[in-house]
């Protein structure tokens, strides 16, 4: 019994000997291997076990080991460790430093291969778009891009007219047509379409909703002038979409969201398929379909209500009086067996449904070179509805036809295609890429419900209204070289291209611009002998009816052309790293237009770093954008509201007789000058700060002038003319009207790290304060009475204050296992809008409105269901931040209840929930 008791009493003392040797607390310090600076928020593991500790400030940590081997070292920006634990009580653990998102590397801004957003010398904003999505409640690409980049602003359609069908996009408050974008660093082709009114009044910008979300990697954004390094139109920076090229997943996503009312239904359904072609090739192939369902006003369910007159005669002009009540237009209604609503106007966007695909592959030729190509078409389906024609607009409605009035649509059937293909490779250590770039979009113009009021009950109602398309097509060789002992290393590359563009508008069908009710006049003249002759003086309206399908006439057989024009560039560009710490560039180019002879440009910049934490940088730049073949020849006739009137008018373009007559010279391209300078700072390797400062200024603009008037006898008879040919009352002409110069600071940082438990976090932040002054107006010789005609007030007030001068974008991130969670908050600072109220000449008058800031709230909770299935639910402007309602004119026909008519953050649809499933499959 004895012997037991002690031979329990060995082994007991044995195993708890065992297990105390297995229970001991490990401590250690945690450096950067490059420089042996501490690291704090280093997270520490025990591999296999539930051991875990976090890295203090001085890089200390303290962890109690069970029965663990390796422990397992994580930190952002850091590669991994695994360190064997042995018999150590404490370790000195050294990560190296690893490529991550904190220091993507990038393809805009510099030929470099190595080259990332925290070396270069100027500003550029690298965002991941598959995270991004995963989280945010927007669907389309400028959507998710105006949530997260400060300089970066788009408004989504409702703009009116064929401008409703794309969202544009600008950079620092400049013009859409004043940004260059590029996909996988090749020039992408604009917009057929000229906007009116919004963003680019006159302008013509990309569309880059005709890319499928699904298809893009990452987005980079250069927020300096690169004209010297890409080309025209690179004033305010360039924008380049760099697709997918993963392989051997396939992902599937599709998202719903709708307004409060239950109105403004969208959704878009991705898949992304990605294989490998041979052993070292890839297809990368991307499908999507989303559609957008007519909206309301947003606000209050009265907001927009017409409640002005409807059935009384010159309800156009007047509002009730003594005469036509309220009660016998109510009464009227009532006994049509409608209401009110009957008459309302849609909200901020248009139905649309919208098809894409694309690709994007390369395939190994040799060890040396590599074949690729990408490209893709959608095809668009846009409708908007413009103002209802109320049965008592006598000069707009036919009552035989629309008892009741109409609501006239246009539909905007727009295909987009593209096709890149290249070759790329290195001969004798020099990089080779040679390409070809087309790309095509069209516009189809189908008017329904609608009708043409001058030609009586004999109108159509459906109308072809004509189409125009723009081409382009951009053959390049770029070379490029490091040298790396010519001092720190020497980037050399230069190249060319030659690049036709076309430009095309066909006639719609003749009662889609008709004005029936015209008469010719005659005018006596004489022979040299004296006998009297009829001689044509033109022609003269008989009636007061409205010519051309409503809310947007046909283009004319005379508003056909067909024409193009070829541009050749060389270019060379300098990187020299003249110490390990000093960095300087530069870049030249030379462009020659077939239409308006050469421009060159040039650019500098440099950057010189103190130490990882401190860094500035520098540049200038001139600039340069040729005018578009859009805004040379593009002619239109439109419908726009005065004061609640309607006023027929046409826009001429620059070859037409009139604007000659008028005195309005050719069109020249627009030049800058652009100025940046900045610090970067990376203080710890999981934080990144930048701050910018800029200015461009930026000489003989091109805009649309203000609108003449037919009133005004002092006008040339050619103008004169164009206003009874066309049945309108008022003209304007494109015209490099005007100067301005911007300033600006731009702001951005970034946080990422890790928790104890496993789960990493990221805070972002950032922010552009900048302000647009007009410096000059360019008013041609003998029209200096029109001063306030050729540039008028509601044109500066879109330059310099239709956007916002200050935005600033909050957001947080945490991801732990399952569970990923984001809240984001975006300040959209105070804008201004005008309205003219007539056409007064010399100085036409305005009514302004200031608009408050806004803050704008999205929040959003995700779940794996699955190792496959993601489900993430949240909302988009959480509190339901409308903005200020818009105020009439004072002693204006007042109408319609008011509604919100703030836009900064380029949509004012209210609170807005989402639904979205994502699947992939490895």
């Amino acid at each position: 019994m004895k012997r037991k008791l002690l031979l329990i009493l060995i082994l007991g003392t044995l195993i708890s000997t065992h297990i105390f040797a297995q229970q001991r607390t490990l401590t250690g310090v945690v450096v950067s291997a490059d420089d042996k600076l501490p690291l704090p928020g280093v997270s520490v593991k025990v591999k296999g076990l539930d051991g875990a500790a976090v890295t203090k400030q001085d890089g200390t940590f303290s962890i109690v080991v069970r029965n663990g081997r390796y422990l397992l070292v994580s930190y952002i920006g850091y590669k991994s460790a695994e360190v064997e634990i042995g018999t150590a009580t404490k370790l000195s653990i050294a990560l190296e430093a690893a490529d991550n998102n904190l220091n993507e590397l990038q393809i805009v801004g510099s030929r470099s291969a190595n080259r990332t957003k925290l070396n270069s010398p100027v500003p550029v904003d690298v965002i991941d778009l598959k995270t991004l999505q995963q989280y945010s409640p927007q669907a389309s690409v400028t959507q998710l891009l105006q949530y997260v980049s400060p300089s970066f602003h788009s408004s989504v359609s409702g703009g009116g007219d064929a401008a409703s069908a794309t969202s544009t996009v600008q950079l620092k408050g400049l013009g859409v047509d004043q940004v260059l974008v590029l996909v996988n660093g090749k020039r992408r082709h604009k917009s057929s379409n000229i906007s009116w009114g919004g963003l680019g009044n006159g302008a013509t910008g990309y569309d880059l909703n005709a890319i499928p979300v699904g298809s893009i990697d990452r987005i980079e954004i250069l927020r300096d002038g690169a004209a010297a390094q890409y080309g025209s139109d690179a004033i305010a920076g360039v924008i380049n979409i760099v697709l997918k090229s993963n392989v051997n997943e396939l992902t599937v996503s599709t998202l719903g969201s709708i307004r409060r009312r239950g109105d403004g239904l969208t959704t878009r359904t991705s898949a992304n398929l990605g294989t490998k072609l041979g052993s070292r090739g890839f297809l990368n192939l991307t499908g999507e379909y989303a559609t957008q369902a007519v909206s309301l006003p947003s606000g209050k369910d009265g907001d927009g209500l017409y409640i002005g007159p409807a059935y009384g005669g010159g309800a156009n002009t007047r509002g009730f009086d003594q005469i036509y009540t309220r009660e016998i237009d109510d009464a009227i209604i009532s006994g049509r067996g409608i209401d009110r609503n009957h008459f309302d106007t849609r909200g901020s966007t248009n139905k649309s449904k919208d098809g894409l695909l694309s690709f994007n592959a390369a395939v190994p030729l040799d060890d040396n070179f590599e074949l690729y190509s990408f490209g893709g078409i959608s095809h668009r389906n846009s409708q908007f509805t413009a103002v209802y024609r109320l049965p008592g607009w006598t000069e707009r409605n036919n009552t035989f036809v629309y008892p009741d009035g109409f609501l006239p649509a246009m539909d905007n059937i727009i295909t987009d295609l593209s096709f890149a293909v290249g070759v790329k490779g290195k001969i004798r250590e020099w990089n080779v890429d040679i390409s070809n770039v087309y790309g095509r979009n069209a516009f189809d113009n189908l008017i329904s419900n609608s009708l043409n009021a001058s030609l009586g009950q004999k109108t159509p109602r459906t109308f072809n209204a004509g189409s125009y398309n723009a081409s382009q097509n951009s053959g390049s060789i770029d070379f490029s070289r490091k040298f790396d002992k010519i001092l720190s290393g020497l980037n050399v590359a230069f190249g060319g291209q030659y690049r036709v563009e076309t430009y095309q508008i066909k006639a719609g069908e003749e009662s889609s611009y008709s004005k029936a009710d015209l008469s010719p006049i005659y005018k006596v003249e004489y022979t040299t002998g004296g006998i009297p002759y009829f001689a044509a003086a033109g022609s003269t309206p008989l009636n007061g009816l409205s010519p051309g399908s409503q809310i947007h006439a046909g283009f004319r057989p005379s508003n056909e052309v067909d024409v193009k024009r070829s541009i050749s560039a060389a270019y060379a560009d300098l990187e020299l790293n003249v110490t390990k710490n000093w960095l300087v560039s530069g870049a030249f180019r030379i462009e020659n237009y077939a239409d308006f002879g050469s421009v060159s440009t040039y650019k500098a910049a440099t950057r010189y770093s103190f130490a990882k934490w401190l860094a500035v940088r520098g540049a200038f730049n001139t600039g340069f954008r040729a005018p578009d073949l859009a805004q040379y020849y593009y002619t239109e006739t439109s419908t726009t509201f005065q004061n609640g009137v309607a006023i027929d008018q046409v826009t001429a373009n620059n070859v037409n007789p009139a604007t000659k007559a008028l005195g309005i010279p050719s069109l020249q391209p627009e030049k800058s000058k652009g100025y940046s300078a900045g610090i970067t700072s990376q203080p710890l390797q999981n934080i990144e700060l930048t701050l910018d400062a800029y200015k461009i200024d930026i000489e003989d603009r091109v805009g649309n002038t203000g609108r003449f008037s037919a009133t005004d006898t002092n006008l040339p008879e050619d103008v004169r003319a164009l206003f009874v040919q066309t049945g309108t009352v008022q003209a304007k002409f494109f015209y490099n009207s005007f100067s301005t110069s911007t300033k600006g600071v731009e702001f951005t940082g970034s946080y990422k790290f890790l928790l104890p438990n496993g789960a990493n976090a990221a805070f972002l932040a950032g922010g552009n304060f900048q302000k647009t002054k007009l410096t000059k107006v360019n008013t041609p010789k003998g029209l200096e009475a029109y001063r306030y005609i050729i540039f008028d007030e509601s044109e500066e007030v879109r330059v310099t204050s239709a956007i916002p001068a200050t935005k600033i974008t909050l957001q947080g991130t945490y991801n732990f296992k399952k569970l990923s969670l984001l809240a984001r908050a975006v300040y959209f600072g105070s804008v201004k809008s005008v309205s003219q109220l007539n056409a007064n000449f010399p100085r036409p008058d305005y009514y302004y409105q200031v608009y408050r800031p806004i803050w704008v709230t999205d929040i959003s909770a995700g779940y794996r269901i699955t190792p496959v299935l993601q489900a993430t639910i949240g909302v988009n402007n959480l509190f339901n931040e409308l903005g200020d309602y818009t105020i009439p004119a004072p002693g204006s026909n007042i109408t319609r209840n008011p509604s919100p008519g703030s836009v900064q953050s380029g949509s004012n649809a209210g609170v807005q929930p989402f639904i979205r499933l994502a699947a992939s499959f490895k």
